[in-house]
Parts: C-alpha cells; structure tokens; sequence
C-alpha cells in the first residue's frame, strides 16, 4: 500500500461524528443530517429534462477527450473560476496530476 496514504485526514464527517460520539442530543430538537446520502429534494425541471432527452446516450461510451461542448463548457468554467484563459491551449494539469493531460 502507499505510505502517502498515511498522511491523510481523516474524512469530515468521520472526524465530526468522534467529536459527537459523547454528545446526548436535545431530544427537543430534530437533527440535521449533515451525511452525504441519497438526495431528499426532486432534481431541478431543467436536470431531469436533459437526462430524460439523452438516454439514448447511455448506452456510448464517451470519448477519451470528451465532446467539444464538454471541453468549451470547461474551459469557460475556469475562465469564470480562476480567471485563467484555458482556450487554444493543449494541455492542462489536474491539481493531483504529475504530469500535464494533452488534449486535442
């Protein structure tokens, strides 16, 4: 196994529930839950429309490099985010990369 794995953090909520564990909740109180898990609200119109109109999609594997929508929709998204211009370049780093990814 890695050693790097070791210098990890521990995952939030496992660390939020051992500051807990000793903790007796209000009994008057509901309790949030904080926990990731199935979603407890109806996806937004707009999701279930474009899921419902690309199923035909599901059964394509998509392409390595992505669509072209895919990587402008990227590209235009870091230029918002990061203010960083990604466009005409070939190649990009992940933050966890070692070495820049090629596109084309």
């Amino acid at each position: 196994m890695n050693n790097a794995l070791n210098q990890l953090q521990p995952y939030p909520f496992e660390k939020l529930r051992a500051l807990l564990g000793s903790v007796t909740p209000n009994p008057e109180k509901r309790a949030i839950a904080l926990s990731i898990g199935e979603p407890k609200h109806r996806s937004p119109a707009f999701v279930a429309e474009a899921l419902a109109s690309n199923l035909d999609q599901m059964a394509v594997y998509p392409t390595t490099l992505g669509i072209p929508a895919l990587r402008e929709a990227i590209a235009a998204w870091c230029e918002r985010r990061l203010a960083s211009s990604s466009r005409g370049r070939r190649s990009a780093t992940a933050p966890s990369a070692q070495s820049p990814s090629t596109m084309r």
